[in-house]
């Protein structure tokens, strides 16, 4: 199988092929977003959480996340926006970009005298890379190029039994023909961590995912809260979940049953093909943000039943990531209203017309489809969108 993809100077391929002007730290947000507003079209900015006042080893996981955004495959290239005095150095994040050798510009104030020559600069550097990426064309790739990624929302018995099992179908399958796919939510791991383990590919993936899940529980812990009392969440007990271990269960059928090669910390990127799990939180936008620097061209959000699919966005209001394409999924039959503001409809295989492998292969061919270009539904009204959260467990100074 194959997708058609734009070609990057480290052999990767892009489903998108955006200019991204990132911003160190969130002083440089705003001068971030007018650069990409000068410029329009395929010129996106990513403003973010990341500040000066997080402790030393957040501020390496904020630098790692910029790095791996500028990397994706899925941006051409892009400019690196600071003051001059920023905790996280632009000059850092603009360096690690470039070891991708796509384009990359570093601008900020201080070095550019003051803000308007910034501005200037900023506006010829991304004007000329948008100039410059549209004469790319889109080739044929293998879909061993592929990553994708999934997070499940609004999670009720309709996850477990139809779009979760039907992602994982398609992760197999994708993960079988030697692209990668990544998953997440280490508190929705929990009470079924052992299963996961199982399915390591060395003995030190399978502690490795026993560890990330005792270290989220015993987080929380610490804070005087016992998840097992405070998971499911409302909305999931509305649905019908009782227990968190059966969330856990529903959650990871979305990883499907391939062997798992690697745990990754949040938004670190795989270094070789195959299934990943990423530990993070179950946060939306956080899980988006990961899996975008993790290399992730292609997203899949999946929802069960009742009012989160009522959302015409995403759960959580989190407007989408700007350069990676999200698919949203259902399941519910009771849902069918919502249809239009979905990629697929998971609920036939409740409705007992199609099985799950009929349902995953669908779910492969439309990520393929969408890898290629097809916009998803989401990117077809991106009405509305926030800054990028970062996922980071210290304290702020």
């Amino acid at each position: 199988m194959e997708f058609m993809g734009y070609p990057r100077p480290d052999g990767g391929a892009g489903a998108r092929n955006y200019i991204a002007v990132i911003p160190a730290v969130q002083c440089g947000n705003e001068l971030a977003d007018r650069i990409a507003a000068e410029v329009g079209g395929i010129v996106v900015a990513l403003p973010h959480n990341g500040t000066c006042v997080n402790i030393k080893p957040d501020k390496d996981v904020i630098e790692r996340t910029l790095v791996g955004l500028g990397c994706n495959p899925n941006v051409a290239g892009a400019v690196v926006v600071g003051v001059g005095c920023d905790g996280i150095p632009a000059d850092s994040v603009a360096d690690g970009i470039a070891r991708s050798k796509k384009p990359v510009e570093l601008v900020t104030i201080e070095r550019e005298g003051n803000y308007e020559n910034a501005l200037s600069r900023g506006v010829h550097a991304a004007r000329q890379m948008a100039a410059d990426a549209s004469t790319l064309k889109r080739e044929a790739f293998d879909i061993s190029h592929l990553t994708f990624a999934s997070k499940c929302t609004g999670s009720t018995p309709a996850s477990i039994m139809a779009c979760n099992p039907a992602v994982g179908w398609a992760a197999d399958k994708l993960v079988e023909s030697g692209g990668t796919f990544i998953f997440s939510e280490t508190a929705e791991t929990i009470g079924a961590e052992h299963l996961l383990a199982r399915r390591g590919e060395t003995e030190d993936v399978s502690r490795r995912i026993i560890e990330v899940a005792t270290r989220m529980e015993e987080r929380i812990k610490a804070t005087g809260v016992d998840i097992r009392g405070s998971q499911p969440v409302p909305g999931n007990i509305r649905g019908g979940m009782t227990t968190l271990e059966e969330k856990s269960l529903g959650a990871i059928a979305k990883s499907g049953k391939s062997k798992i090669r690697g745990v990754l910390e949040w938004s670190e990127r795989p270094t070789r093909h195959g299934m990943y799990f990423m530990d993070g939180s179950a946060n939306t936008p956080q899980i988006f943000l990961g899996f975008a620097a993790g290399g992730a061209q292609v997203q899949t959000l999946n929802y069960g039943a009742g009012l989160p699919t009522m959302l015409h966005n995403y759960t959580v209001a989190v407007g989408g990531m700007p350069i990676v394409p999200v698919l949203k999924i259902f399941s519910s039959p009771q849902d069918v209203a919502q249809m239009e503001y979905f990629d697929v409809y998971a609920g036939t295989i409740i409705e007992g017309k199609e099985t799950v492998a009929e349902v995953g292969q669908r779910i492969l061919e439309e990520i393929v489809a969408v890898a290629s270009g097809k916009p998803a539904r989401q990117e077809m009204s991106p009405r509305y969108r926030e800054m990028l959260v970062m996922y980071y467990t210290g304290p702020l100074l």
